[in-house]
């Protein structure tokens, strides 16, 4: 049975643990509040690292990365807010996955 979108997509607070997870294997300080100004993780480079090391994380476990116009080592708000930027380009690129495949899916297209 193939599986849906919702149990496909992780829900935003186990994302949110696995982007903390990635933040502090790259930084001595833990965090343990998601609130805490994103600045505070770390350098423009500390942060650069840690989304690339999730951006990895997501294509492995996903297929694909998300892809940003902006640069988000240098946004200015709380690690909560970097992840939310993701979590709404990833969700949206699963979305589209998902519908790709139920359209586009082999010997399943049929005229209307």
């Amino acid at each position: 049975m193939e599986q849906s979108f919702s149990s496909k997509r992780p829900l935003f607070n186990q994302f949110r643990d696995w982007f903390i997870e990635e933040v502090n294997r790259h930084t001595r300080n833990q965090v343990k509040d998601p609130f805490m100004p994103w600045r505070d993780v770390g350098g423009e480079e500390t942060r650069e690292k840690i989304i690339e090391s999730f951006m990895r994380l997501l294509e492995t476990r996903y297929g694909f990365r998300p892809v940003f116009k902006e640069r988000l080592n240098t946004l200015d708000g709380s690690v909560e807010s970097v992840v939310i930027r993701i979590y709404h380009v990833f969700s949206t690129m699963l979305l589209v996955d998902h519908i790709n495949e139920k359209m586009y899916k082999p010997g399943e297209n049929k005229p209307h």
